[in-house]
């Protein structure tokens, strides 16, 4: 890939980026249910990951061509400037992204550290829990949920990378079984509903896209929405609805440590504030079969928008519609004999040594002049 073509991508990545979640953000205004709404940010994710798989596996479309009727000089000077801004970009690209994955992967281990270093519920303690819900809560998949003891000052959360976990701390175990049964629900639900697995999609596009500070204000956005997800499946009526925010307040007033990475039933208190006033409200819960629809949108506006590309390389050839095949993709299709066009195709106004040629020619007959 060249230096022309990384600016290209990062700057058409930024806008494409931005019409997708602009879109999702609208869309999500529009919805009540908070499953349709959490169905239209995972379809936003989804999205760009269909962003990231065009931009880099496949040609891209070319609408115009801004560079044909530009002087040789004048060009040359641009060639020079894109090359040295996208060899800048791609180098700040791979430490951003560096920093950024090494800080999953440090607290993927230190989680996992601290997993091993848990004690597992007895048998009784198990099955009170398994009473406590619906049994079809208590099994994800095919895979039983395992039931540990947290520390006080994390609190109940819950996470999953192959096994489903719930982590209870000994206060709400010995406490009320009301209380109990809401933050079962709650952690439960996030389990059920694959939260887990759009957290990790999430976090591996954020990586792949730290630059754009929209990725990010969503993510936090859909991290919120999945609470009210959970927050809905824990209440049924005005009264489980008052002894459940008394149960947020509880939990989260002996918390002490967020947890990243994680689903916790209370991470900050701006959070706790939104969800206890949205519950206070008693918000409209039903989803229909519209909103079902509408929340896929999001996957199709990608597909749409992955086509939009900023004609940012000025040697791209204005012989075709799009642009050569990128190297890695158009070699594993020669490898199944499919013959695709990997090379720009031939035009003398964009070749750098004719470019060259045409600026010493000018610059000797102004000499000779």
């Amino acid at each position: 890939m060249t230096s022309f073509e990384w600016l290209q991508i990062v700057l058409s990545y930024a806008l494409q980026i931005t019409l997708v979640l602009a879109f999702s953000w609208y869309l999500e205004w529009t919805l009540k249910s908070s499953q349709a709404k959490s169905r239209v940010w995972t379809s936003a994710f989804i999205g760009l990951g269909i962003l990231l798989v065009a931009g880099l596996m496949l040609p891209k479309l070319q609408f115009f061509h801004p560079w044909s009727e530009i002087r040789p000089s004048v060009l040359l000077g641009v060639i020079e400037a894109e090359f040295i801004i996208g060899k800048t970009l791609l180098v700040l690209w791979v430490f951003g992204a560096a920093i950024v994955l090494s800080r999953w992967i440090f607290h993927f281990v230190q989680l996992h550290r601290f997993i091993r270093s848990t004690e597992p519920l007895d048998d009784e303690r198990r099955r009170r829990c398994n009473t406590l819900v619906e049994a079809e809560l208590c099994t994800i998949g095919k895979q039983p949920v395992q039931y540990r003891i947290s520390p006080e000052d994390l609190g109940p959360f819950c996470y999953q990378f192959h096994t489903p976990y719930v982590f209870l701390p000994e206060s709400l175990l010995a406490g009320d079984a009301v209380e109990m049964s809401h933050v079962l629900r709650h952690e439960l639900t996030h389990l059920k509903t694959q939260h887990p697995m759009q957290l990790f999609i999430q976090k591996f596009l954020q990586t792949m896209f730290w630059f754009h500070p929209l990725v990010w204000i969503s993510g936090q956005r859909a991290g919120l929405i999945r609470e009210f997800v959970c927050d809905d499946a824990s209440t049924s009526d005005p009264g489980t609805t008052a002894t459940y925010l008394r149960t947020l307040v509880r939990v989260v007033e002996n918390r002490a440590k967020p947890q990243s990475g994680t689903f916790a039933i209370g991470r900050t208190s701006s959070e706790l504030r939104q969800r206890a006033m949205r519950l206070a409200a008693g918000n409209d819960l039903k989803s229909s079969v519209w909103s079902h629809s509408v929340s896929l949108l999001p996957i199709l506006a990608a597909l749409l928008i992955s086509q939009i590309w900023l004609p940012i390389n000025p040697l791209a050839s204005s012989q075709s519609m799009f642009t050569r095949w990128p190297s890695w993709t158009a070699h594993a299709l020669h490898a199944f004999d499919i013959k695709v066009r990997d090379y720009e195709r031939f035009e003398p106004n964009v070749q750098l040594h004719e470019l060259m040629e045409r600026q010493d020619n000018s610059a000797s007959a102004l000499r000779t002049y």
